[in-house]
Order: structure tokens, then C-alpha cells, then sequence
């Protein structure tokens, strides 16, 4: 008997393009649609850089792995031992077939492998080496991505920052003899007294310090438990949006605003610690940049409610060091939130002339009491 004669190819159809000679419901080669790690929608279209053109019969030239005539094993751009020409697969998936090289060298990646570059793609371990390396192909420093008010996208999930001021504050706490928990019942000692927002200190012997080191002694152990929670939880999501140096400026300016506010109208009786001025600026900051970038801000407004409620409830509580840092927290999250990013400058400007104005006014009060 003779050999079966050989179907027909469809005119026009290239018969060794993939999918050619495949019917409806199967599949005759590795280049078939629907085999694995085939995805011919996805990579840069024919034509572009790093687009290695499909194996055709005709046009050797074009074919990655060398001219299908000269036969060899599959893989290695000559005739597969089925006959048909081999096509290049991903070097880090071999089952998955793929017509896309990295520009840099050259080796066949599949899309689950392209690192988009400034022309086409490259591969995980160029990708790699120039992340590592801050330069682009053309050796201009590549941009790091940045949040919409100017944070390092790299350190959204550190808050380097923030753990460092809750380290801060514990370990102040354990100066001060651990208030609420030492066996003597003291709530302060020399470390308090050295340290804490007196406000007959500031206006004798100009100890202008206190207005911000005040932030970081706290009363009693439910009071630095509070505080810092708080510190936690607002901390890290405004680290992560506005960067370092912004959410520490912001820190400083909200406890600098706090107790200066309450040195004003206390004067010479004024005495208080805790974190919670700037605290309370952070809250401020949050509603006010929330609403900036359309985020539903009910809940900020809520907490700033109750904590409110608890400011005015308590006696003991310094109710002017809160209200001025809300304020302060205010004016500085309308600067982040309406100032760009870009001026970086202006916002640092805007922060440092406010916290100078604070201490102005704390300077003329002392004159003025003494």
C-alpha cells in the first residue's frame, strides 16, 4: 500500500504558523493553540524589539534558532524529529513556547518572565541587575515609583520612622521609672521632671526643649498603652503615604503645636506629657489628606469624636494640647495634600516656618510672664 496522501493546506494559511493543520478539537504540534504556556495575544507586536518573528519555510532569515533546513533537534531552530520546524522556548519554563528574546541577552522568555524595559522586555535577571544597579539601559537613573503624596513605595511596609518613636517612648517610659507599675507609686521622678512640659521651666530658664521631648513621656501605663496603639495603627498608613521625612515633620510640628498651645493659655501652672498632641495631629492630617484624595473619611471622623468626648470628660486631661495639635495637624495636611510632591522644598519650608512660629510665640509668652 501507498503512503496517504497529504491533506491539503487551506490557501493563504502558512502551514507551519502555530495552530496550522489543527482541527477543532485538538492539536497537532507544540506551537498549537491552547498547549501550554502558549499566549500568542500577549508581548510586543510583530515588528517591534524583542519580537522574534514566527518560523516560516520561506524565511529562514527570520527564525531565531537558524534556517529549518539544516535539520537538528527540537529546541535547536532546525527540523523537530516530527518533522516541523522547532520553536524557541522560555529558559526558564521549557514547556512554554514563545517568540519574545530579552533586549539585553538575548534568551527567549515567556511573559510570565518580561521585565518591561525602556525598549521591549528583559528577563528576570537583567531586570534585576538593573534595579539593583538605579540605571536604566541608557544609564539615566531609573525613577522610583512613589506614592500620590511623595512616599517611597519601597518602604510603605517598614515605618522605620514609626517604630523608632514607639521605641522612643518606651524606653522614656522605663526612665521615668515605669509610672503605674514601679512598686514606689511615684508617677514621676528626675528623668519627668527633666524632661516634661512645665511651664514655669520654659519661661525661668528658657528650656524651650520641653515643648517637644514632653511627647515622648507618658503618666501612667494605660496612658503610653493608648497612646501608642495609636501611634501604631495611624502611624504605619501615614508613614507609608507621605514618606519619612513628611510623617516626622508632622510628628514634631503636631507635638511642638500641642504644647506650645497649651503653654499660651496655661502659662506658668502648665504641666502635662504624653504623646498624644501629636497624636491628634496625625488625625487631623489623616481627615484632611483622606478627603483630599477621595477616601471615605467617616471613620477619622468618628475617632476624632470620641476622643474628643474623653479630651473634655477628664479634667485631668490636657484638653488645649490636644485641640492645638488637631490644629496643627490640620494646616500641615492641607500643605502635604495641596502642595505636589515635587515641591518638596515648599513643604519642608511650610513646616519649618510653622514650627518657628510656634516657638516665636512660646518666646514672646515668656517675656511676657517674665
Amino acid at each position: 500500500m501507498g503512503a496517504p496522501p497529504e491533506p491539503a493546506s487551506e490557501p493563504g494559511r502558512d502551514p507551519f504558523a502555530p495552530g496550522a493543520g489543527t482541527g477543532s478539537g485538538g492539536s497537532s504540534g507544540p506551537g498549537a493553540a491552547g498547549s501550554p504556556g502558549w499566549r500568542p495575544d500577549v508581548g510586543p507586536p510583530p515588528g517591534q524589539q524583542g519580537w522574534t518573528p514566527s518560523p516560516h519555510p520561506g524565511s529562514p532569515a527570520g527564525w531565531s534558532g537558524g534556517p529549518p533546513e539544516s535539520g537538528g533537534p527540537a529546541g535547536s531552530g532546525g527540523l523537530a524529529e516530527s518533522g516541523g520546524p522547532s520553536v524557541p522556548h522560555c529558559y526558564r519554563h521549557p514547556d512554554r513556547e514563545t517568540y519574545v528574546t530579552c533586549q539585553r541577552c538575548d534568551r527567549p522568555i515567556c511573559p510570565d518572565c518580561m521585565r518591561p524595559a525602556a525598549v521591549g522586555f528583559q528577563c528576570p535577571e537583567e531586570g534585576r541587575n538593573r534595579s539593583s544597579s538605579g540605571h536604566t539601559d541608557g544609564g539615566a537613573p531609573s525613577r522610583e515609583p512613589r506614592t500620590a503624596l511623595g512616599g517611597r513605595a519601597t518602604h510603605a511596609r517598614q515605618a522605620v520612622v514609626t517604630q523608632c518613636l514607639i521605641g522612643i517612648c518606651v524606653v522614656a517610659y522605663f526612665l521615668q521609672g515605669a509610672p503605674g507599675i514601679s512598686s514606689g507609686g511615684d508617677t514621676s521622678n528626675s528623668f519627668t521632671h527633666r524632661f516634661a512640659m512645665i511651664g514655669y521651666r520654659i519661661a525661668i530658664d528658657d528650656q524651650y526643649y520641653r515643648l517637644l521631648t514632653a511627647a515622648f513621656l507618658h503618666a501612667g501605663v494605660l496612658h503610653i498603652l493608648f497612646n501608642m496603639y495609636a501611634l501604631f495603627l495611624l502611624g504605619f498608613q501615614l508613614e507609608a503615604l507621605l514618606g519619612r521625612a513628611r510623617y516626622l515633620g508632622l510628628f514634631v510640628a503636631g507635638a511642638v503645636g500641642g504644647n506650645t498651645l497649651s503653654y499660651l493659655l496655661g502659662g506658668l501652672s502648665t504641666a502635662s506629657v504624653g504623646a498624644s498632641t501629636a497624636i491628634f495631629a496625625f488625625f487631623a492630617a489623616y481627615y484632611v489628606i483622606a478627603r483630599r484624595l477621595r477616601i471615605d473619611s467617616t471613620q477619622i471622623l468618628v475617632i476624632i469624636g470620641i476622643n474628643l468626648a474623653i479630651t473634655f470628660t477628664f479634667s485631668s486631661i490636657d484638653k488645649w494640647g490636644h485641640l492645638g495639635g488637631l490644629a496643627v495637624g490640620a494646616l500641615i495636611g492641607l500643605l502635604y495634600a495641596y502642595v505636589p510632591p515635587r515641591y518638596g522644598w515648599a513643604q519642608a519650608g511650610g513646616v519649618l516656618g510653622l514650627v518657628a512660629a510656634l516657638l516665636l510665640a512660646a518666646v514672646v509668652k515668656s517675656s511676657a510672664l517674665t
